[in-house]
């Protein structure tokens, strides 16, 4: 009987044990599904403030862009349409503030630098450098004699003849709304129609050609 009592013992000693196992089992089965379930929360609300923030961001970068792609078309239409340039004809009135006189020149962008017509051209030293002297006739027909200070002599290829040499002098020239000082070669231009040529160091950036017209601009005078 003793035997009995004891093995009765155990059994009811493991049970309990079985008992508490389960119990635990169930406390810990019921806290991860708690862990689970605020996880499942916690995620779907960090998605929601990510989705918020982003909405937030496209909003805030969206006009930039936008700005910035009006700016770009602005820029490129500018370009395009050549708004600071004027349009002058393949002949032009200029007006040369040295002389007070105002002569029909011929637009060429096809030479490189522009003329001027000019007699007894020669030259001479003052302070160890070189000068030239020459004569213009003003206005009223008239003999005029000036000199300025040599920046250069060019060579000048002519078809079937030498090739000449002439004196480069900066003289002020004014076509439309243009007043430049520019580089100007002194030449002989009795058998040419026009008493100036202007080149392209005159028009680059500044004018457009159009060949079909002349006469469309009106020098300023000043």
């Amino acid at each position: 009987m003793k035997h009995i009592f004891i093995i009765l013992n155990i059994i009811i000693l493991l049970s309990g044990c079985a008992s508490n196992n389960q119990a635990l089992e169930i406390k810990k089965t019921n806290k991860e599904k708690e862990l689970e379930k605020q996880n499942k929360l916690l995620d779907k609300e960090i998605k929601k403030l990510k989705k918020e923030n982003d909405e937030k961001v496209e909003q805030q970068t969206e006009p930039k862009v936008i700005i910035k792609e009006k700016t770009k078309i602005v820029v490129v239409e500018k370009s395009v349409t050549n708004d600071s340039k004027i349009v002058v004809g393949a002949a032009e009135y200029v007006y040369i503030p040295l002389l007070d006189l105002t002569l029909k020149a011929r637009v060429d962008t096809g030479a490189t630098t522009t003329s001027l017509h000019a007699l007894d051209i020669k030259e001479f030293e003052r302070d160890g450098e070189k000068w030239v002297k020459f004569k213009f006739e003003n206005s009223k027909g008239k003999l005029t004699d000036w000199s300025l200070p040599v920046e250069r002599i060019v060579s000048i290829k002519r078809h079937g003849m030498k090739n000449q040499q002439r004196y480069v002098v900066k003289i002020r020239i004014n076509l439309g709304k243009i007043s430049q000082l520019v580089d100007v070669s002194l030449t002989n231009r009795e058998k040419f129609s026009y008493s100036a040529l202007i080149g392209r160091n005159f028009l680059n950036g500044y004018a457009v050609v159009d060949v079909s017209k002349k006469y469309v601009t009106k020098p300023i005078k000043k």
